[in-house]
């Protein structure tokens, strides 16, 4: 994972400034990453029966070491487990304004049932001295959940504020009927899944990105973006030769889309340089 753009974003508040009245004495501090990994893991009251499930992390920024949302999916699991390592800057002298952030990030991470689905959110802390409300919060989210099948499949929402985003990278990989994927922060995205008939597959995000897939996929259409506004060096990003003939714009296999098809597959990398690609596989 990349973090220059992190750093280079978040240079002023690595370092406070303290300027006297007259303008001569300027005092630096540089700030440390403090973390407890401690909390312990929340599980779901009841069982996941089919609901719509969405994960928000709102991340650190910025961030150093393993970050961001994992997501691991299982077959024996009925519920959902969430696991997460909290993080906040402070000055380096100042551990108690990092102990203060992460203590209110602590209470923003749950997972809420409702009649209509689970939610399993990580937020940010207070700003306390030298620790920044963004500087905080969930710095690694790690949830299992259960990896439906081809008549029950998950409707999963997950977004990230920083940090990898992985989903059924490894382990099993889920039957999905309507997958979103949204990671705005540093980092790559990493998914393998299941589409069932009609599925519906987004997936986003600012570095690579890289979509597995089984190896009888088919979908009435695909999109692929990269951000070149150069046709061919945009296409020169798209990796999908796992899938012959697999093109942005048409449906796959080209000839037409089977009868159990996935609906669309859309994918996308926001990145500028060359790296920021989408990759397809199959498994």
């Amino acid at each position: 994972m990349r973090t220059s753009s992190s750093r280079l974003a978040w240079f002023g508040a690595a370092f406070g400034l303290l300027v006297s009245a007259s303008g001569c004495r300027i005092e630096a501090h540089t700030q440390t990453q403090f973390e407890d990994s401690t909390q312990p893991a929340k599980t779901s009251t009841k069982d996941w029966a089919g609901e719509k499930i969405t994960i928000n992390n709102g991340g650190v920024n910025p961030v150093t070491g393993s970050s961001g949302v994992e997501v691991t999916f299982s077959t024996t699991a009925t519920k959902i487990t969430a696991q997460a390592v909290f993080a906040a800057h402070a000055d380096d002298d100042k551990e108690a304004d990092a102990k203060a952030a992460i203590k209110d990030a602590v209470g923003t991470f749950v997972i809420e049932e409702t009649a209509g689905g689970f939610n399993i959110k990580c937020g940010h802390g207070n700003s306390h001295g030298s620790a920044s409300v963004a500087g905080s919060g969930c710095k690694k989210l790690s949830v299992t959940l259960p990896a439906g099948s081809a008549t029950n499949a998950l409707d999963l929402t997950v977004g990230g504020g920083n940090g990898d985003m992985n989903v059924g990278s490894s382990g099993e990989a889920p039957y999905v009927s309507n997958l979103i994927l949204d990671n705005n922060g540093t980092g790559d995205v990493n998914l393998r899944a299941r589409p069932v008939k009609d599925a519906v597959v987004v997936v986003t995000g600012e570095f690579a990105v890289a979509v597995g897939l089984p190896s009888d996929f088919s979908a009435g259409q695909i999109l692929f973006t990269t951000n070149d506004s150069d046709p061919v060096k945009a296409n020169a990003r798209v990796h999908a030769d796992a899938f012959p003939g697999m093109v942005s714009g048409s449906p796959y296999p080209v000839a037409g889309p089977t009868a159990d098809s996935a609906k669309s597959l859309n994918v996308q990398s926001k990145g500028l340089l060359g790296d920021d690609t989408v990759t397809i596989t199959k498994f």
